[in-house]
């Protein structure tokens, strides 16, 4: 998802409070759970992106649905900003803005990494501290499985990707046996 300049407006309004309280933690993963709450129904979402229904309706569903149920005010208050702004549809990039603000305060460079078959939970812990030595960073990994990696796997960090994919291997084989062909 690419993030807008208004998510990280609202995401860094929102830093700004959790730092100030020391909240940051928790905010963080409220705006993560309405979000994944947000946007994983088809009917939740097409109600806040349907134009007939005015932002003050849609601000009483956010005060009726969250008001009182654990949900911090900071949280709800952006919520209600978004709805009355018509900008609810954001929620989504207000998350990840403020995520990648926090990895940022914290020195944390997030990353994927893809391979052919799961990998088993100490193999991604050494593959997460190779990572941090090379790059001389804290790096925090997701693991996907990736049918269309026949073996290896293929890491993608910041800027930097390393390929150990079987597909990339035998590519590199290929080349050296056409070039010694030659």
């Amino acid at each position: 998802m690419s993030v807008s300049e208004i998510s990280r407006r609202y995401a860094k309004a929102l830093l700004a409070l959790g730092k100030q309280k020391g909240t940051l933690r928790q905010l963080l993963s409220e705006v993560n759970s309405v979000r994944d709450i947000m946007e994983k129904d088809d009917e939740i979402v097409a109600y806040f992106r349907n134009p007939v229904i005015t932002p003050q309706q849609k601000s009483q569903v956010i005060k009726n649905t969250f008001a009182g149920k654990g949900l911090s005010e900071d949280v709800l208050n952006l919520l209600l900003l978004l709805a009355e702004n018509q900008r609810i549809g954001s929620i989504g990039g207000v998350a990840e803005a403020l995520q990648n603000a926090a990895d940022a305060e914290d020195g944390i460079t997030r990353g994927t990494v893809r391979a052919a078959r799961p990998l088993t939970a100490e193999a991604q812990k050494e593959l997460e501290q190779k990572i941090s030595a090379t790059l001389n960073k804290k790096i925090m990994l997701t693991f996907q499985e990736d049918p269309k990696i026949l073996g290896g796997l293929i890491a993608q960090v910041g800027g930097w990707t390393f390929d150990d994919s079987l597909e990339t291997h035998l590519r590199k084989l290929n080349e050296e046996l056409n070039r010694s062909a030659n």
